[in-house]
């Protein structure tokens, strides 16, 4: 047996070439010592020569026939919403995903994956059209080819709230695409317009409304060209419910005024506020001080902590405070001064990176949202100009990271990210207290009011958690299951939900919803977690663009894709074997046919 990779046709190639020298010096050998008279004329022995090499080539290439080179075209993919494509070359392929229109001169396949092993030896694989769904996004190799058209004109980003408590504030923020010029709009369930604002192609905005009593209640955010039409809409859920105010505790390593109105604050909304400051040999003031221990932090829904604080933690009190917020606790971080590199590099590992300077610089918030007069009602909010904050140059750079506030010019002013079951945010504003200095004291209860609510620790009886945009059709995540789950859709059929062995802590199932409406995850212990699936058609700019990113995030090439590639197959012995019968039948007849004597 040959063993892998030996390459048997040089050696063949050696052998035969042996066997032809040995047939030609057999025949000079012949030649010297016949007789003069019986010696053939140099014409014969050169054709007789040259007949032996001939047939020796035969042999070798009829045991190794050379492959038929192939040009390889390459696999052109046919998505939602793409053109007849006219660009492609002879050799090419093009197949048609189900999502795509009708297009000439295109194979229609399931899936990727069908088209993959109908056509393997593709050199490429170009998408067209809008990218591809989720479906096929898991098997598609690394290197793809995709040039995406323009953005959509509608909603690509979206950000709903979450649970939210009656009579609080809450937002609801998103990216414009390439709508020129236009208005979004939050309308309440009763159509009145609660919030308003321009936008243009590629802004960010935010929106805010109220969630006014306990219940389930579905807001529209609507966006409008320039002429006042519908561009799309799309149902904005929001959860109210009479909860418990959070237990907050606030470390501060010095005294002042952004902890003093913070707390005259918690004090009349009525939120279980303590204030420990530490200012240094063994005085404190405020609420006495914070025990930092597993035990003491269960009993805190949020910590805030500023920099100063923080530096005087011992390195076992760092510790569980990271465990804490892996278990549910809030944790927002209060940059006061210039960051050293060990609370950089501590705050980064625990899950807060920061990029920056670090230096005080001067800042706006971002205008409230108003309602104009068009929507039959006077904004209550103040028209006079946004005060002047002063903020830390610091900002988390990870595309993972949820911005809750920015500034006029789009710089992030607190963000958040997830760690375990908790959540770490980030507040750079140093003087929000400037804002009820100025009247508008409206506008400094609604960030801290969302602050505390994002970053509190979630209450037990809500246990499942469903991340991002619910769409029809489209597979959902739902974590943090307990026992065996079940999902009540909204005709009132209910499913088994699966949890994946393979998600750890996190329990996760996989589900589809079929149809848009209000869905309930029941979990083996009769808890119940509510939540809304959109109608894909509502707002189909958000999975174009999801999509589009996605693909994106996959491919390894710019621009088309082409077939320059060859392949090779073996090629037919046929030919070569009856090339070999040939001039073996003429060597037999010129060897033994003997030149006529004169």
């Amino acid at each position: 047996m040959i063993g892998d990779g030996f390459d048997p046709r040089p050696w063949t190639l050696v052998l035969i070439g042996l066997g032809v020298l040995l047939g030609i010096v057999r025949l000079l050998l012949w030649q010297r010592s016949a007789p003069v008279a019986e010696r053939s004329p140099p014409v014969r022995l050169a054709l007789l020569g040259g007949l032996q090499m001939a047939s020796g080539l035969l042999l070798f290439l009829c045991l190794f026939p050379p492959s038929d080179t192939v040009r390889a075209g390459a696999l052109f993919v046919a998505t939602e919403a793409t053109q007849q494509p006219s660009d492609l070359q002879p050799g090419d392929i093009l197949v048609a995903l189900p999502e795509a229109g009708a297009i000439e001169g295109a194979v229609r396949v399931p899936d990727l994956a069908t088209a993959l092993r109908q056509f393997p030896d593709a050199s490429g694989i170009r998408i067209l059209g809008q990218g591809l769904p989720p479906r096929d996004q898991g098997i598609a190799p690394k290197d793809l080819v995709y040039d995406p058209p323009a953005a959509p004109r509608g909603l690509i980003e979206v950000a709903l709230p979450d649970r939210v408590a009656a009579g609080a504030s809450f937002s609801v923020g998103g990216q414009i695409g390439s709508l020129p010029r236009g208005s979004i709009e939050l309308v309440d369930p009763a159509g009145t317009v609660a919030s308003r604002r321009p936008v243009a192609a590629g802004t960010r905005f935010i929106v805010t409304g109220t969630a006014r009593t306990p219940e389930l209640a579905l807001f529209t955010l609507r966006l409008r060209d320039a002429s006042g039409g519908t561009v799309e809409q799309m149902t904005v859920p929001v959860q109210t419910r009479n909860e418990a105010p959070p237990r907050v505790r606030v470390l501060a390593g010095a005294p002042g005024p952004e902890t003093k109105f913070l707390r005259r604050w918690a004090g009349e909304a009525g939120i279980d506020l303590g204030l420990d400051i530490d200012v240094g040999a063994g005085v404190q003031l405020g609420d006495g001080r914070t025990a930092i221990t597993r035990a003491a932090l269960a009993d805190i829904d949020l910590l805030v902590i500023d920099d100063r604080r923080w530096e005087g933690l011992g390195a076992s009190e760092r510790s569980i405070l990271t465990d804490a917020v892996s278990e549910g606790l809030g944790l927002l971080l209060r940059p006061t001064g210039t960051l050293s590199p060990t609370s950089r590099r501590e705050w980064a590992a625990m899950g807060a990176p920061l990029t920056g300077a670090g230096d005080s610089v001067a800042t706006r918030l971002d205008p409230p949202s108003a309602v104009g007069e068009q929507a039959g009602r006077s904004d209550t909010r103040t028209r006079d100009p946004v005060v002047e904050l002063t903020r830390r140059e610091l900002a988390d750079p990870g595309s993972d990271a949820v911005s809750l506030l920015r500034s006029a010019d789009g710089v992030a002013l607190a963000s958040w990210r997830s760690r375990g079951r908790g959540r770490i945010g980030v507040w750079t504003i140093t003087d929000s207290y400037a804002l009820v200095l100025t009247g508008d004291d409206a506008r400094y209860a609604d960030l801290w009011s969302d602050l505390f609510s994002t970053l509190a620790r979630a209450s037990g009886d809500n246990p499942a958690k469903i991340e991002g945009l619910v769409l029809t059709g489209r597979r959902t995540q739902v974590c943090r299951i307990e026992g065996t789950a079940t999902i009540l859709a909204p005709d009132g059929t209910q499913g088994a939900l699966l949890t994946d062995p393979q998600s750890g802590d996190q329990a996760c199932g996989a589900y589809w919803p079929a149809l848009d409406g209000w869905h309930v995850v029941r979990d083996g212990q009769g808890r119940e977690t509510p939540f809304y699936a959109q109608s894909r058609t509502s707002a189909p700019s958000l999975a174009i663009w999801a999509d589009r990113q996605a693909t994106l995030a996959l491919t390894g090439a710019v621009g088309p894709a082409r077939g320059t590639s060859r392949t090779g197959s073996p090629g037919s012995s046929w030919p070569w074997f009856a090339g070999l019968l040939v001039i073996a039948a003429l060597l037999w007849w010129l060897e033994r046919r003997r030149p006529a004597k004169a």
